[in-house]
């Protein structure tokens, strides 16, 4: 029904927006689980040969559910049936293509009328507080690492490195990034923190700045990087490109 191009795209639209949104409201008690996976197929129902024979009327009552409500879950003699949001924030994760994915900077990306909300960075969920009040002591207690990333991007590498206490050891250039440069600043609890540039672009053509923890010993921020990668300074010295 569409081109490979156009479909790719929806495909990958619909696993970044809508299927995040399932996934967060699933409740695995329902093994039957229709939901809005399937809306698509109520295309059929416009076609000729669903029009008429026996499926005709299922046809229709199944266009007029993906039409008219969000997700749902048939199970035994009950069928739970939400409405749509009443918020849905997106971005596009490329200008050149219309590819979109879940963010909002300063509010909830998804919210419903009951008061249920969803916390998106750049499509990955995230909890309220690194949207509406990141700082560096709710930092430093998260353990998830991509909910670290997410909410020291949302407050700013000087702003929580500041925050945070910590003080620009060194900088060197990165052998393994060229044109970039490599930080190496101390942190509390004998440890340090490098920061540094990806190696990769991503999808929407920026290169994300990150931060490692690294042992209190290092002073060198290209032996501190070639510590992450279980080589030793001479060595990463010699890459050509680090992804």
């Amino acid at each position: 029904m569409y081109e490979p191009q156009v479909s790719w795209l929806l495909a990958r639209s619909w696993s970044a927006v809508t299927q995040r949104i399932l996934g967060a409201a699933d409740d695995r008690r329902f093994q039957s689980r229709y939901r809005m996976e399937s809306c698509w197929g109520s295309a059929w129902a416009d076609c000729s040969p669903a029009r008429h024979g026996d499926s005709a009327r299922l046809w229709e009552l199944w266009a007029t559910v993906a039409d008219s409500c969000g997700p749902w879950w048939p199970d035994d003699g009950v069928c739970v049936v939400s409405e749509r949001p009443q918020l849905l924030a997106t971005e596009l994760v490329d200008e050149t293509v219309d590819e979109v994915r879940l963010h909002c900077a300063d509010g909830p990306a998804v919210r419903y009328a009951d008061g249920w909300e969803l916390y998106f960075w750049h499509g990955t969920q995230v909890p309220a507080w690194v949207i509406t009040d990141p700082t560096a002591e709710a930092i430093d207690r998260e353990t998830n690492v991509e909910v670290r990333r997410c909410a020291i991007e949302k407050l700013g590498w000087p702003a929580y490195l500041e925050e945070a206490g910590t003080q620009l050891m060194a900088t060197a250039p990165d052998p393994g990034n060229h044109g970039f440069e490599l930080m190496l600043y101390e942190a509390p609890r004998n440890q340090r923190v490098l920061v540094a540039v990806n190696g990769s672009i991503e999808r929407d053509g920026t290169r994300r700045r990150y931060g490692l923890t690294v042992p209190g010993y290092f002073t060198d921020p290209v032996d501190a990087a070639a510590w992450t990668y279980g080589l030793t300074g001479a060595q990463y010295s010699q890459l050509l490109h680090r992804t």
